[in-house]
């Protein structure tokens, strides 16, 4: 029989923050924050910051004015991320549509032989064995948007009108996921053409060898990544880098990555591996556009900034807002260095 937990009054949880070693000086401003936050996001969500998940004591005398710091800058912060990785999920889906519509036609029905249906079976990579579950998983959702379920949607009403679904169209209406799976069977020269462009830009120099290879490498733990953190942000979890599953492998990151922006002494710490300085690099390391380079880096100011003045005004309990966001403290230097190396000066 699974255990239970126990409801406890806003009044109650006031009196166990306290005996577990939280300040709480005004009862008032107490009740107000665990009505608007929760004691479970204000808690909970912060053990990690003051000793660790299996203590039940917190250590280091926080307020609860300091957990509710510390919960609305890991709020702002991870929406900023999770603005970043779908910049770079709208960038690879419309990298993928282009080859898919290129190569293989804006046409797509039942049948699976057809050369002129994009997801027929023979403009794909035969030798991979998921091919054909993720052809019928694509093809699932296209009956899905023409069903009554979805009627409400401009994808159904698009396909309602007896019109073609083009792939540039339909790639929005897949998740994330299912479009890392549709670019993982393509032939490997597709894959190529599209991990070239993401890494390189879409006027880049063009990469061979065995530079190509760690470049397809790297993306592809780049995409796991930044699917990972998405799904984790988008349904309001608190990202915990160990248990992230996917992680950016250190042959291939270094090989990809300009000079000085990480060092292998810091990646063998763990910065750079699957901590949110590795999705803000790999966000960064994507972006082709200067002036969407400019807004996303003067967001992540913003949001320092923020936290500096919030660090600035805190009690003595309150933590370095670096350590708060789990990032290290020339997280926002590396990024404009990175920038750079792009554009000159333009981004910054």
């Amino acid at each position: 029989m699974k255990k239970s937990k126990t409801f406890r009054t806003y009044t109650e949880q006031i009196d166990l923050m306290r005996s577990r070693g939280i300040g709480v000086p005004d009862r008032r401003e107490a009740l107000e924050a665990l009505s608007t936050f929760s004691y479970y996001s204000l808690v909970n969500l912060n053990k990690h910051l003051y000793g660790g998940l299996d203590k039940r004591d917190f250590e280091g005398n926080p307020t609860l004015l300091d957990l509710q710091l510390a919960h609305m800058l890991n709020m702002n912060f991870y929406h900023l991320l999770l603005k970043g990785i779908l910049y770079i999920e709208a960038s690879f889906k419309t990298k993928l549509a282009y080859l898919v519509s290129r190569e293989f036609g804006t046409q797509s029905g039942d049948t699976e032989s057809s050369r002129h249906d994009f997801l027929g079976e023979e403009h794909y990579d035969r030798s991979n064995r998921a091919s054909e579950g993720v052809l019928r998983a694509l093809r699932n959702k296209l009956r899905f948007l023409l069903s009554d379920s979805n009627q409400n949607s401009y994808s159904h009403q698009f396909l309602a009108g007896n019109r073609q679904l083009p792939p540039w169209m339909f790639v929005h209406d897949i998740e994330f996921g299912l479009a890392i799976q549709w670019y993982k069977i393509l032939k490997k020269s597709d894959r190529e053409e599209i991990c070239v462009k993401m890494i390189q830009g879409e006027t880049g120099e063009p990469l061979s060898g065995p530079a190509l290879d760690l470049s397809c490498d790297f993306f592809l733990a780049a995409l796991e990544l930044l699917r990972e953190y998405r799904n984790t942000i988008a349904h309001g979890e608190r990202v915990f880098p160990s248990e992230m599953a996917a992680s950016l492998p250190e042959e291939p990151l270094f090989a990809v990555l300009p000079a000085g922006i990480l060092s292998p002494e810091e990646y063998r710490l763990g910065t750079g591996l699957k901590d949110p300085f590795a999705c803000l690099v790999t966000i960064v390391f994507f972006i082709h556009d200067p002036i969407l380079m400019l807004s996303f880096l003067t967001e992540i100011r913003s949001q320092l900034d923020f936290a500096r003045l919030i660090q600035e005004n805190g009690t003595a309990g309150s933590l370095d807002s670096h350590q708060i966001l789990g990032i290290p403290p020339f997280t926002l230097e590396r990024l404009i260095r990175l920038s750079h190396h792009r554009f000159g000066g333009l981004s910054e």
